[in-house]
């Protein structure tokens, strides 16, 4: 397949006004609009913005895919969101030290349609090219913080859940019922369950808090468990974050108290829910 893009104006790919705009609406959504304006909106605005410049991107590493850029995207794009990617994140998770998730959400296919209007730029990126290019070394150079905006878009679970409490768990669970579902399933068990806007959320996990969670069978009772859900699907992953411990069990040995409740809330709350 002929690449329509000359070998000369490659260049254009990455140093024009649509990439560079894309990028940082990329950045700024994933950094800044996600956490102050949650919305469906800025939500999905991430993928329409990186599914309209990553094929300019990929073919910017490798001009002979052509048209291929766009559909390698797409069909990336779909298998990232399945289910089926989840071995591959793991697989990459422990090869690498910058870790990645993504959350499993269908309706986000509709930023799929922005394919077509990539290819269309592209095929005229040179009305669009900025006028000075950057040292040969220096694009280069430019071609790794590009690449962290693309992968910032998906940071790991860990990123949404900051430490704080007696003690931090810091674990994520896959479920297989909605928030609705889990949240319904725990009050009616007895729980305290409450909104907690104390977390720090990343724009996409909502945070919650139970009080005076008594476990074991009645012979142990933490303060308070804060837990969330990241992902707003029919399937979302459940956050267990931080405990709080009544004041006469903090003067016992905290490793071992962490390692205790770990398993009493695995055992207590994570099969409860999911």
């Amino acid at each position: 397949m002929k690449n329509p893009i000359h070998p000369n104006r490659n260049n254009y790919l990455v140093f024009n006004w649509i990439f560079i705009a894309g990028l940082l609406l990329l950045a700024l959504n994933d950094h800044y609009f996600k956490q102050h304006y949650t919305s469906w909106l800025t939500g999905k605005l991430s993928d329409f913005a990186g599914l309209l410049i990553f094929p300019m991107f990929l073919l910017f590493l490798f001009p002979r895919l052509s048209t291929w850029s766009v559909i390698i995207t797409g069909l990336f794009f779909v298998f990232w969101k399945t289910p089926l990617s989840t071995g591959f994140i793991e697989v990459y998770n422990k090869v690498t030290l910058i870790q990645i998730t993504r959350t499993v959400d269908y309706s986000d296919y509709i930023a799929l349609s922005v394919l077509p209007l990539s290819w269309y730029l592209i095929q005229r990126i040179d009305k669009y090219r900025v006028s000075n290019f950057p040292p040969v070394s220096l694009r280069f150079v430019s071609m790794v913080p590009i690449a962290l905006v693309f992968m910032a878009t998906a940071p790991p679970t860990s990123y949404y859940m900051q430490p704080g409490g007696d003690i931090h768990i810091g674990k994520s669970y896959a479920m297989k019922m909605s928030k609705e579902e889990a949240l319904a399933k725990l009050k009616a068990k007895g729980y305290r369950v409450e909104i907690d806007t104390s977390q720090y959320n990343g724009g996409r996990a909502e945070y919650y808090v139970i009080n005076n969670l008594v476990l074991n069978g009645g012979k142990d009772t933490i303060q308070s468990l804060q837990f969330g859900f990241l992902g707003h699907g029919d399937k979302p992953s459940l956050l267990i974050n931080n405990i709080k411990l009544r004041p006469a069990d903090k003067e016992k040995n905290l490793k071992l108290l962490k390692k205790s409740y770990q398993e009493l809330i695995k055992s207590n709350i994570v099969e409860e829910v999911e």
